[in-house]
């Protein structure tokens, strides 16, 4: 079993007793250690369906800051290869000096506009529920984004985690499942790779019920 597995089972098995104990700050907590973990190998033949070495791009940052992480998939590892210069939550100011940062020409649409609503991050950690459970404030935000440790979650962790919800359909139009969630609802698209179009639409319906 792998420490991110390890650490998956872990969080999920503390859903049903944080619920029963009303315990705050799960959501956050599970999700930063998610983060800790190396992100899991892309699926079989993923680099080939890119048509190039696979890449997972990260929003990161902290109270002040927040930037874009990229990392490679080399050597069977994950390698972190750039990140874009750290812009100040409040003011907008992008601190450039010092550091041979990557170039924002080089991230893509959607890790831009997730970087956008990250602005708000520390607003939505605060009124978003622990326990993985739904939340009355994402749902009224049409589940934009889901909270912090869903979108923390793997296509094989995801589909786990499918089976155990149930939650009204809630359909996509003018658009594809896929691009709604990646662009709409701030999943990364490496992230998701390998689910099929009715689990992303079990996840779309779940982002929508406030998970």
């Amino acid at each position: 079993m792998t420490r991110r597995r390890f650490v998956f089972w872990v969080g999920f098995g503390l859903v049903g007793l944080g619920a029963k104990l009303r315990w705050d700050g799960l959501d956050k907590w599970a999700a930063a250690m998610m983060r800790t973990t190396e992100p899991v190998p892309p699926p079989p033949g993923a680099d080939a369906a890119q048509g190039a070495t696979p890449v997972h791009w990260t929003v990161a940052g902290d109270s002040n800051w927040h930037w874009i992480e990229r990392e490679e998939y080399v050597a069977g590892r994950w390698k972190l290869t750039g990140t874009t210069a750290p812009i100040h939550r409040t003011t907008g100011q992008r601190n450039a000096a010092g550091r041979d940062f990557l170039d924002d020409a080089f991230v893509p649409p959607e890790m831009k506009f997730a970087l956008r609503q990250s602005n708000q991050s520390e607003v939505r950690r605060i009124i978003d529920l622990p326990n993985h459970q739904p939340s009355a404030a994402r749902k009224g935000r049409h589940g934009r984004p889901p909270s912090e440790w869903l979108r923390s979650l793997y296509a094989d962790e995801i589909r786990i985690w499918l089976k155990t919800i149930e939650v009204p359909a809630a359909g996509v139009i003018g658009m594809t499942v896929w691009t709604h969630l990646t662009r709409d609802h701030s999943f990364e698209p490496l992230k998701i790779v390998g689910l099929t179009e009715p689990e992303q639409f079990k996840l779309h319906a779940a982002a929508h019920y406030g998970y």
